[in-house]
């Protein structure tokens, strides 16, 4: 199906990006289709994540991480379903905000927290500055690198704190190897994402072609932007099961976990009985 821009459900584009995907291709009421609906596992995920939050009683500030989670995926959505500039801020803005809490819960993992209200103020003001700037800028690659210089940032902090463990890996020989598999397979998830959606971005017009000559389904599994949604909802969902857990230790909670697999996802469920 082809349409002029005019005759789209939700106007002609306004947004600043418009990616590989065929605009209204299998609904008369979605931008891009796939983008959107793979945005599902966001929502999941962090509904799960929440559950477990508080049926193993975690900190709640674990729940105020996975809502932000959710509602970059809400925020995403609309973006892909509408492709208006107005629902781009609402995609993109959260990204920064729930950085911000992610770069929180990487810091004060101590019983007290050491920084207190003025890392709070800090990352409120960097969220209010990126969120101006980038309102006068209008330049996706400013965001790209405001998000990128919080996700180094994570990624360091959290290879320093894993080697900070109390006892270090000798007495956390259970725990220590799966939280490093944790962060390998939080990292190789958006590492991987992320270079299935640059084959998007490269490769556009010859993958077009490839889905008007391929079968529905095959064409469906080359929208390779939805594929970053699917491995950066799972990789997020994984650094906050480790961070959970690092948290718990590095507070010397007594209270021992253990890693919990499903399939592809995990949780951490409390041991009822520990032996010294």
């Amino acid at each position: 199906m082809s349409l002029a821009q005019k005759d789209y459900f939700w106007g002609p584009t306004t947004s600043t990006i418009d990616w590989c995907e065929e605009n209204y291709a299998l609904s008369p009421f979605i931008a891009e289709f796939v983008n959107t609906t793979t945005n599902t596992s966001f929502f999941l995920l962090s509904l799960f994540g929440i559950y477990n939050t508080i049926s193993n009683g975690f900190n709640k500030s674990f729940i105020v991480a996975h809502l932000g989670v959710m509602f970059v995926g809400i925020g995403s959505w609309f973006f892909h379903m509408t492709l208006q500039y107005e629902m781009q801020l609402l995609d993109e803005l959260p990204m920064i905000y729930v950085g911000c809490i992610m770069v929180w819960h990487s810091i004060e993992v101590y019983e007290k927290m050491r920084y207190g209200w003025s890392l709070v103020l800090f990352l409120i003001g960097y969220s209010v500055f990126v969120t101006y700037s980038y309102l006068i800028i209008n330049d996706p690659v400013f965001h790209q690198v405001a998000y990128a210089l919080l996700v180094f940032f994570i990624v360091f902090r959290s290879i320093y704190m894993v080697r900070q463990l109390p006892g270090g890996a000798k007495v956390n020989e259970y725990e220590y190897p799966r939280m490093v598999t944790l962060l390998r397979l939080a990292a190789a998830s958006f590492l991987l994402a992320f270079g299935i959606w640059n084959v998007d971005n490269v490769f556009c017009s010859s993958l077009r072609h490839f889905r008007v000559i391929s079968p529905f389904a095959v064409g469906l599994l080359s929208q390779c932007h939805g594929w970053w949604h699917l491995g950066t909802s799972i990789g997020v969902y994984y650094y906050v099961v480790y961070t959970q857990w690092l948290h718990q230790l590095m507070a010397n909670n007594k209270q021992k976990h253990q890693l919990v697999w499903a399939g592809p996802l995990c949780y951490l469920k409390p041991v009822k009985s520990h032996k010294q």
